[in-house]
């Protein structure tokens, strides 16, 4: 797992700077946890093969709506089963 370019996109999606006070933390607590940079690598592996790996498949509007409410994301308008 690149926790770098990880942390980039965390603090990113937040609206942070990499140098901020926010990310310095979560860089610090995903340095010190095992369990929370498994965590992040799940959902880093489950975005990628959604957005990749399934991009030109039809995916059933139920798992499509399950997968955004597992990963606690509001579903955009534009998102739908193909």
């Amino acid at each position: 797992m690149d926790c770098i370019r990880t942390i980039e996109q965390i603090c990113a999606d937040l609206g942070e700077d990499i140098d901020s006070p926010l990310c310095q933390e979560i860089r610090k607590h995903l340095d010190e946890c095992p369990e929370c940079c498994a965590n992040v690598d799940s959902i880093k592996k489950t975005v990628y093969i959604y957005r990749k790996v399934m991009k030109n498949k039809n995916v059933p509007e139920d798992v499509d709506t399950r997968l955004w409410k597992v990963l606690n994301l509001s579903k955009p308008c534009s998102t739908s089963s193909k």
